[in-house]
């Protein structure tokens, strides 16, 4: 703590010794040369109110390391050498573009016949990794009741899962899943058939069978309501390259640009 006391009686000092902000609502907490840290601009981190007082001081102490070789940086004259300066404008150049081209493309909306059009001209991003399948999942009531129960289903196609009755003591239904959830019975998905019931199977004291209801292969393009979301954020990324390209054009016919081929083929390769 005496450290921390140590700073504080600098910074006292320094306010002492210095004219700071009159402004109460951002005062100054630091001062090194011309580098002047306010209040204002250590809340742009929101957690400095709810720091601890040596939690404060020590971002404050991290401010005056930089600040004070920075202050030397420049009485060096660091940031008027050339390759600082190249630096400097390609670094300006880049933020001024990128804040143009994000207030060019801030009012562009896409409707979902848009995002629907994209996601059916653009099947690619939509494709499944892996088969998605609806299943149920049934439990017999007895082992007598399981062989009077898949015989006459065995014969059938399954398209709805059935309800719960005399023969079936439990249903369970499982929708758009890649594997089943279930410890027992333990099948391989893609060996079945759609709308066909597995034989019984022993699990622990209940005797089950899974029945495939549906199934969307994997490669299969993925349904729009279920990538809507995805399908809404690609369209609206393409739409927004669209508008940039077209921007560029636009301004590139109204400027006076020229290029000189002749120049550029005196140029020499270093190679």
């Amino acid at each position: 703590m005496r450290f921390y006391f140590l700073i504080l009686m600098a910074l006292i000092l320094s306010v002492s010794a210095c004219k700071v902000s009159d402004d109460a609502s951002d005062p100054t907490l630091a001062r090194v040369e011309n580098s002047e840290l306010k209040l204002s601009e250590m809340r742009k981190d929101e957690t400095w109110d709810s720091l601890s007082q040596d939690e404060k001081f020590l971002r404050v102490e991290s401010w005056l390391s930089r600040a004070s070789i920075y202050e030397q940086a420049l009485a060096e004259g660091v940031d008027k050498l050339p390759e600082v300066q190249n630096l400097l404008e390609d670094a300006k150049k880049k933020i001024v573009l990128d804040a143009f081209f994000a207030r060019a493309v801030d009012t562009i909306s896409l409707t979902t016949a848009e995002a629907i059009d994209f996601y059916e001209q653009n099947p690619e991003y939509f494709l499944l990794d892996s088969s998605i399948y609806n299943l149920a999942v049934v439990t017999y009531a007895s082992g007598q009741t399981a062989w009077q129960y898949y015989g006459p289903a065995s014969r059938k196609t399954i398209a709805e899962a059935p309800h719960k009755n005399w023969l079936l003591r439990d249903v369970e239904i499982f929708d758009s899943t890649k594997t089943l959830p279930l410890d027992c019975p333990r099948v391989d998905l893609e060996t079945l058939s759609v709308g066909k019931i597995t034989p019984p199977k022993t699990c622990g004291k209940n005797l089950k069978s899974v029945i495939v209801l549906s199934k969307i292969a994997s490669g299969s393009v993925r349904p729009f309501a279920d990538v809507a979301e995805l399908a809404q954020t690609l369209a609206a990324n393409e739409k927004r390259k669209k508008s940039i390209a077209s921007l560029k054009n636009e301004i590139k016919k109204r400027q006076a640009i020229f290029v000189y081929p002749e120049e550029i083929a005196k140029t020499v390769s270093e190679d």
